[in-house]
């Protein structure tokens, strides 16, 4: 880490730290450099929240129905968020997620845990706890508090929750909001003593589903407010409320205003005592068209969530959704923090990037849809834990590819505006990794014959349908018909390196890496083909991969690496004489993923990837990055050199050389890779102030050492690398990974591990794989028994039909072949 300079910091332990039997992550102090979120969701109604209680809400869409303001990029950092005031009779305030009050406290934790985030407080003989979480069945966010007292005389408190609410379109709410905020009430329902907010601005692209939000508690409000301004007060913030300062929350709505809501309760808790009650911030939709039916179905809500044990049974059914999804594959491995990260919240990221993209989080303001390239990577980490979930999203994916076989870059499907329609060398040609990993795991060649739609030529609507294999065929006919004076695929807009559009101003630029990981699409259907029995179609998919090959050996070669490109004069991009870019990480690691070139070719290239690209908490994508703006007048990016993808640490792509190096079987070197991000590990030989992002989930990027901020987190949570590091270590470093033909498990690892166990379900059956290495190898098996009946032949893939019939079996592999 030549270059970082040293940044002093509070010891990460004194912050924080893990609870793995709670599936938890412990904070001991809220003040970290940044937000930690969680998210919390049901799949349709959604919710983020920081170790410190800051947060966002929102239904279905961050961008047209978010529900609460988080003031992005501004100062106070974390703000608004699920705010709880606890008023004690001498007037002291306080907080149980410390934030926004920031009282001193004589004791304080937060926990996240898949799905919850829990908060605790105590000061004198007074503790306060709130959860918070998303109920299955109802579009609501939970806030489950109780009060204990734990002094010897009665215990009288004043409880306020509160959020401020958002006029749900956000980007209209920052141009249009000073309008906006008379098309908006606030107001108490008195039959379900409910604080209700409608925004009926009917500008709105989804008026008809336009919700009635509702704030709710299962004890009786002594007061609320649904004014803001009143409620704060003004010039305060939400540290010092008026409204709290006076223990009166008032009685008011607002016809026009900036909207909250805010409740009020009393109680008095016996001594040793205590006393639980629930708040509920949830959505009725269809409320600007039938009125009517919506408050029918808010007092139905309420009446279900405010009945006895309906809270804890949410709860219940919550972590079920948990379980069961992380029982699809666990490990136990000589490193905790790999298990940590395999088990639990590797995993748990995945479910996130599934179902937000690159959309919405503590960096991200929500604007960015469903990335069609994004998604079809997202997927491969949920295709073997929920292979229907992956299933859909395929389908749904293919709805957005157009008959000549290319496909829009992003949706915008709860938005109902037009899909993203740069033309990108890459965007389709994620489909086959995706279809191929799905029919692997599930052996369901029928999905193949499942039909989805075209996108017709007006982005929106349908152009028929087709088969998912004749989407895929015209996905590889589409980049056939596109391919440059060197028989590469054109880059178009850009491959999966958006910058490398800078080569193709005049659209004769060629993709080294699209071609690469077209000839992986070609070898992927070619055995798709041959397990549909055909034949002919496998040998034309063959030719077509082998034509490929030869133009990228023809062209593509440096000696010691593979090329990145080749701009619109036909020059490479990625050289050794060049100034700046001399090597690009993702045109070596997808010559071994893709299987183009030799091993000595594959070899060597990973080798210099190592030897230019390593910083030791990680690699490189490109070196070295490129001058910018003002020293070149004419840029090839605006990142500056050791950010984003100017020379940062580019964790996605990372993820590629764990892999390339796994079927290199380069166990340690593999390894060594995968260990330097896993987050926990990186943020201690960084240090916590300077990466500052979570400790629990990847980042984006990690800016280089050509940057003063070599060692900062970028762009958290939200991010391709989830995916890719689960499928790396998950399939190719433990090495159990769904092929065509069966389950593959051939693992590759340091030659100090002694072996591991990994359980995992497959075709409906509960494998207990344990894997011993008593050669100290890194890679090769010798040996696989399943149920004590070893299996013959060289190839360490246990056939479909070996486990046919089982709900559980037994695998033994013994790594090391027989000299």
């Amino acid at each position: 880490m030549k270059g970082m300079r040293k940044i002093s910091s509070a010891t990460p332990a004194d912050r924080f730290r893990f609870d793995d039997p709670d599936r938890a992550v412990v904070f001991h102090r809220h003040d970290l450099p940044s937000p930690w979120i969680n998210y919390l969701s049901n799949g349709s109604f959604h919710a983020f929240v920081s170790q410190a209680g800051g947060g966002l809400c929102w239904w279905k869409s961050p961008t047209v129905f978010r529900l609460t303001r988080y003031r992005m990029y501004n100062l106070p950092l974390d703000s608004p968020g699920f705010h709880l005031y606890v008023r004690e009779s001498d007037g002291a305030t306080w907080s149980p997620t410390f934030r926004p009050c920031e009282t001193p406290l004589d004791a304080w934790e937060a926990r996240h845990r898949p799905g919850r985030s829990a908060f605790s407080g105590r000061r004198g003989d007074v503790e306060v706890s709130l959860e918070l979480f998303v109920a299955p069945d109802h579009d609501a966010l939970v806030w489950d508090a109780a009060v204990t007292n734990r002094g010897n005389a009665p215990l009288a408190v004043d409880l306020f929750a509160y959020v401020e609410l958002s006029q749900f379109q956000w980007l209209e709410e920052l141009q249009w909001g000073c309008y906006i905020k008379s098309m908006l009430n606030t107001w108490r329902d008195k039959d379900t003593d409910a604080v209700l907010y409608l925004c009926h601005n009917q500008s709105h692209p989804r008026i008809e589903d336009c919700p009635l939000v509702y704030f709710a508690c299962t004890r009786p409000l002594a007061g609320f407010s649904g004014d803001r301004d009143a409620f704060v007060g003004p010039y305060r913030s939400e540290r010092n409320p008026v409204a709290v300062e006076r223990n009166r929350a008032g009685d008011a709505g607002i016809e026009a205003g900036e909207p909250c809501a805010a409740g009020q309760v009393k109680r008095v808790v016996p001594p040793g005592g205590t006393e639980r009650l629930q708040w509920f911030l949830g959505v009725v939709p269809g409320a600007l068209k039938r009125f009517p039916e919506a408050m029918t179905g808010l007092r139905a809500a309420l009446a279900a969530l405010r009945a006895p044990g309906a809270v804890d049974a949410q709860r219940d059914k919550l972590d079920a959704w948990w379980n069961e999804h992380l029982s699809a594959y666990s490990c136990e491995a000589p490193d905790e923090t790999v298990q940590r990260q395999v088990n639990l919240w590797n995993p748990v990221q995945s479910v996130h990037n599934g179902r937000y993209s690159r959309s919405i989080s503590f960096y991200a303001p929500g604007v960015r849809g469903v990335g069609f390239r994004d998604t079809a990577q997202d997927m491969l980490a949920i295709a073997y834990r929920k292979p229907e979930w992956a299933a859909d999203s395929l389908l749904r994916l293919l709805a957005g590819q157009y008959r000549d076989g290319h496909a829009v870059h992003a949706v915008f499907p709860e938005e109902r505006q037009p899909p993203w329609t740069s033309v990108h060398s890459d965007d389709h040609l994620w489909l086959h990794p995706l279809a191929h990993a799905l029919v692997a795991e599930t052996g369901d060649l029928g999905l193949l014959d499942r039909r989805a739609p075209w996108l017709g030529p007006d982005h929106t609507s349908a152009d028929g349908d087709g088969t998912v294999w004749e989407h895929l065929l015209a996905a590889l006919a589409f980049t056939e018909s596109r391919l440059g004076a060197h028989g590469l695929p054109l880059i178009l807009r850009s491959d999966w390196n958006d910058i490398i559009g800078r080569f193709a101003r005049a659209g004769r630029g060629e993709s080294v890496m699209a071609a690469q990981q077209y000839a992986l699409a070609l070898r992927l259907m070619t055995g798709l083909a041959r397990s549909r029995g055909d034949e002919a179609g496998a040998e034309r998919l063959e030719a077509l991969r082998a034509k490929q090959e030869r133009a990228i050996l023809a062209c593509a070669w440096d000696g010691e690496w593979w090329r990145r490109a080749f701009d619109d004069d036909g020059n490479p991009v990625g050289h050794r004489d060049a100034k700046w870019g001399k090597i690009f990480l993702n045109s070596q690691t997808w010559a071994v993923i893709g299987g183009v070139g030799s091993q000595e070719q594959w070899r060597r290239a990973m080798d210099a990837v190592r030897r230019d690209l390593d910083t030791g908490v990680g690699l490189r994508k490109i070196a070295p990055g490129f001058a910018t703006f003002p020293q070149d007048p004419d840029p090839f990016v605006g990142y500056n050199p050791g950010c984003g993808e100017n020379g940062a640490i580019f964790c996605h792509a990372n993820a590629w050389a764990v892999i390339a190096e796994a079927l290199l079987g380069r166990g340690e070197r593999a390894w060594a890779y995968y260990l330097n991000l896993l987050p926990e590990r990186v943020l201690a030989k960084v240090g916590l102030d300077r990466y500052q992002a979570e400790a629990y989930a990847y980042c984006s990027n990690i800016v280089g050492p050509e940057n003063a901020r070599f060692g900062w987190a970028n762009v958290t949570q939200l991010t391709g690398t989830a995916a890719w590091m689960d499928v790396a270590v998950t399939q190719y470093l433990l090495g159990v990974r769904p092929e065509l033909d069966g389950l593959r498990v051939d693992p590759c690892i340091p030659a100090e591990w002694a072996g591991f166990r990994v359980r995992r379900r497959y075709r409906g059956a509960l494998l207990d794989i344990r894997v011993e290495n008593p050669r100290r190898v890194e890679y090769g098996v010798g040996a696989i028994e399943v149920d004590g009946a070893r299996l013959e032949g060289g190839d360490p893939v246990i056939p479909p039909r070996v486990l046919q019939g089982k709900s559980s079996a037994t695998i033994r592999v013994v790594m090391g072949r027989a000299s």
